[in-house]
C-alpha cells in the first residue's frame, strides 16, 4: 500500500467563517454608508432594522461572489438584524454563548475543512443499498457519516454486513452514537475522528457526501489505500482529473447523482 500524503489544513484566510465575517464587515458598511447618504438627501432617518437587513443582504451576495455555499445565503442575511433584535430583547449572554458552541459543534468541519454538514436522503439510502456487493459479508464505510441515517438504515437491510461511520464534528457524532445506542445495531461501529487518518485498506465500499474542496485528495488516497475490486461512492461531489466510472442518477427531489470509481 503507497502512503498517502495529506494536505495541509486550509488557513484562517481561506476558511468558510473568514470569508463570512469579511462579507459582513463589506456589508456594514455600504449599508451604513448607504443610510447616511439617505439623510444627508431626504433628511428622514433609517430604521436600524432596515439598514441591518440592507446588510445582511449585501454581505450574502458578497459571501455567494467569495464562494461561500447557497446555503450561508439566508444565514448572512438573518444574522445583522437578528443581533438587533436579541439586543433589544436584553438576553443574557450566556444564550449567544450557548448558541455558539451548538454551531460549532455541528458544524465544525465547516471552520477547519471546508466540509459542511450534508445529510443524506432515504431516497439515496435505498439506492447505496443497491450498490452493495450481492455476496455475503463485507465491510462498508460512511467517510463523514453525519447523524448516521444511512449507516443505519444499511445495517437493518444487510446484517450480514459490517458498517463504519467516521465524524469529527462533536455533536453530529454523539447522535450517531446515541441513535445507534438506542436501536442495538450490532453490525454498526463508529468512530469520532479525522478521516485522513482512517486506513481504507479493509473496507470493500466506502461513501462520502462532503463538499468539492477534500475530493482530488480523498481520491487519491482511496486509489492508495482501497484494495481491488472495491468501490467508492461519491454522493453529488466529483474531482475533475478523476472522471468516475459510473454514474447513478437517484430519482429524488434534489436529483442527486452517485459518481462511483472502481478499483
Amino acid at each position: 500500500m503507497n502512503n498517502q500524503s495529506h494536505s495541509a489544513p486550509p488557513s484562517w484566510f481561506s476558511t468558510p467563517l473568514f470569508r463570512v465575517l469579511l462579507s459582513q464587515i463589506l456589508g456594514f458598511a455600504i449599508a451604513f454608508a448607504g443610510a447616511l447618504s439617505a439623510v444627508a438627501i431626504t433628511g428622514e432617518t433609517i430604521h436600524p432594522l432596515i439598514t441591518l437587513l440592507v446588510q445582511g443582504v449585501v454581505a450574502a451576495l458578497i459571501g455567494h461572489r467569495l464562494g461561500l455555499a447557497k446555503w450561508w445565503i439566508p444565514v448572512q442575511i438573518v444574522l445583522p438584524p437578528a443581533t438587533l433584535i436579541a439586543t433589544a430583547w436584553q438576553l443574557p449572554p450566556w444564550v449567544f454563548l450557548l448558541v455558539f458552541v451548538a454551531l460549532l459543534l455541528v458544524y465544525w468541519n465547516t471552520a477547519r475543512n471546508r466540509v459542511p454538514l450534508y445529510l443524506t436522503n432515504r431516497t439515496t439510502w435505498a439506492a447505496l443499498h443497491e450498490l452493495l456487493p450481492a455476496e455475503k459479508g463485507g465491510q462498508f464505510i460512511d467517510i463523514g457519516c453525519g447523524i448516521g441515517g444511512a449507516l443505519l438504515y444499511l445495517a437493518r437491510q444487510r446484517p450480514d454486513m459490517t458498517f463504519t461511520g467516521i465524524e469529527s464534528a462533536p455533536l453530529p457524532f454523539a447522535l450517531a452514537w446515541l441513535r445507534r445506542l438506542l436501536t442495538a445495531t450490532r453490525n454498526l461501529n463508529l468512530i469520532y475522528g479525522d478521516f485522513w487518518k482512517e486506513d481504507l485498506s479493509g473496507f470493500d465500499v466506502a461513501y462520502a457526501f462532503l463538499s468539492p474542496e477534500p475530493m482530488p485528495k480523498l481520491l487519491e488516497k482511496v486509489k492508495a489505500e482501497m484494495k481491488p475490486e472495491t468501490l467508492f461512492v461519491s454522493n453529488s461531489f466529483v474531482a475533475p482529473d478523476h472522471p468516475a466510472a459510473e454514474i447513478v442518477a437517484v430519482d429524488d427531489a434534489r436529483e442527486t447523482k452517485l459518481h462511483i470509481w472502481r478499483n
